[in-house]
């Protein structure tokens, strides 16, 4: 990784549809990144709930890990 990059970690509730293939989710999360660059971490975990229509909740547990790293912590 370096600086600026953004790792984002999930469990499947995010993606996954009922009666849809995973990769229709998977494709749909990473549509959305395009436009989310430069989002503070908050912002992005708030804009991708919001894109992803999840923000009334979902059939499924969903746990999500937005970080974001810049210059200060790039290992030396």
């Amino acid at each position: 990784y370096t600086p600026d990059d953004t790792l984002i970690l999930y469990t499947d509730g995010l993606i996954e549809r009922r009666g849809e293939d995973i990769d229709a989710g998977l494709a749909r999360l990473t549509d959305m990144l395009p436009d989310c660059t430069g989002f503070g971490a908050d912002h992005l975990a708030d804009a991708l709930l919001a894109g992803l229509d999840l923000t009334s909740g979902a059939a499924d547990d969903i746990a999500m890990v937005v970080v974001r790293l810049d210059a200060m912590t790039r290992p030396r």
